[in-house]
């Protein structure tokens, strides 16, 4: 597939980050040969190609066309003892607002939009951000073996996606240190979501971690409706919900069928009220759901998942197929950004800098700006057989696009 004009003008243009004027630049006054936020937005759209060890941004920025140069203020190659060592220095503050002016700026251009489910749904789903059992880094979780194996040291996120957009963008994070946990985090992200983009979403969705009545009550105070999961971690709420289903063989309210990797796989909806169910002191809730997953393998018996939810939203408000989708389209926070950062960016085992908790905070909200700049290219493609265009092939052709322009000059001299 060959790039259009118009599709690399759009990466590079996309490279022009809003910084926040609170990103503040930790070096000397003295010395210094590249602009700031020049360095910060190289290492996003390294990020966003792929390129996610030092030593290839270094390469990135010496590959870079004019134009892209202009776009990041680079005038020259940028090693990468200096990025090191700015993301060595650098503080979190700042990166939070950019990030919100980025997605601002791709709402206004209707980049993201509620797509696949016009009501809107944000899901928030915790997420491993560093891992270590060689550096111990003050602030971290620590997690000994207990037989004898290595201590490991490790920080996670909660995070904030909007996955009634097929861009699937991450609007926010808490970072998740020693003595924390996701459902406190929750507390800090949700209302920072509401304020800066309530108008997109009314419907909330968090895995059985998030669930508690202080978590329910917040959802409901800003007007949201939650569907939160259920599973041992709630003992009253899940054994309420298996009885609910239990004494009552209710039908089903609405059924899926689909193929994937020569499975097919067959989801089934259940539903019961709450009004029915004493044991029930959740704020704002109305209904237990019941999904049952059945997987028919091509060979071999059948494997069957059953999984309980709690909703807020009023009968009504969601038909039975909307509320399977709602379900669906909270798995896309694993299936989508979860699994980008890790697989394409390599969240999970690609670590620039190790310095500090800062340091760690600062590349999990780099590589953030990064997802989310790949994710509106990317939403923007051409399709093929009416899907998106691969991830690899995305961040192929974002990279070709900056580069594209130092060769512009030589190709008319070919032709």
């Amino acid at each position: 597939m060959l790039m259009t004009e118009a599709q690399r003008r759009r990466a590079v243009r996309r490279a022009r980050i809003p910084w926040s004027t609170e990103v503040a630049d930790p070096r000397g006054s003295r010395g210094q040969r590249h602009g700031h936020t020049g360095l910060l937005s190289l290492m996003v759209v390294a990020f966003a190609c792929g390129r996610v060890v030092l030593r290839r941004m270094e390469e990135l920025s010496a590959d870079l066309g004019r134009s892209a140069r202009r776009a990041l203020e680079l005038p020259r190659k940028v090693s990468d003892s200096t990025l090191y060592r700015v993301l060595s220095k650098q503080s979190p503050k700042g990166l939070r607002q950019t990030v919100v002016s980025f997605i601002k700026g791709l709402i206004a251009s209707k980049v993201i939009q509620n797509d696949l489910f016009r009501k809107g749904v944000m899901s928030l789903d915790g997420k491993s951000t560093w891992t270590s059992t060689k550096r111990e880094v003050a602030g971290a979780k620590v997690s000994p073996s207990g037989q004898g194996g290595p201590t490991t040291y490790s920080f996670s996120s909660l995070r904030a996606v909007l996955t009634s957009s097929s861009a699937r963008p991450c609007m926010d994070q808490e970072l998740i240190a020693s003595k924390e946990g996701e459902s406190p985090a929750f507390r800090e992200v949700f209302p920072r979501v509401c304020k800066n983009f309530g108008k997109l979403f009314r419907i909330v969705t968090g895995d059985a971690g998030l669930t508690c009545r202080e978590n329910a009550e917040l959802v409901t105070d800003n007007d949201k409706y939650y569907v939160f999961g259920l599973k041992g971690n709630q003992p009253t709420l899940h054994a309420a919900a298996e009885r609910a289903f239990a004494l009552c063989s209710s039908v089903v309210r609405a059924r899926t069928e689909e193929r994937s990797q020569g499975n097919i796989i067959v989801r089934e909806l259940h539903t019961h009220s709450v009004h029915d169910a004493p044991d029930v002191d959740v704020v704002g809730a109305k209904q237990f759901w019941q999904v049952t997953q059945t997987t028919r393998p091509r060979e071999g018996e059948p494997t069957v998942e059953t999984r309980y939810f709690i909703s807020s939203a009023p009968h009504g408000f969601l038909s039975p197929t909307e509320q399977l989708e709602v379900v669906r389209l909270h798995w896309g926070i694993e299936n989508g950004h979860n699994w980008t950062m890790d697989m394409m960016l390599r969240e999970d085992d690609r670590k620039p800098c190790q310095a500090s908790k800062d340091a760690i905070e600062v590349i999990c909200w780099l590589r953030i700006i990064a997802y989310n700049l790949l994710a509106a290219w990317r939403a923007r493609a051409p399709q093929k057989d009416r899907l998106p265009m691969p991830w690899a092939r995305a961040m192929e052709l974002i990279r070709d696009s900056l580069v594209g322009s130092s060769l512009e000059a030589i190709i008319p001299t070919l032709a």
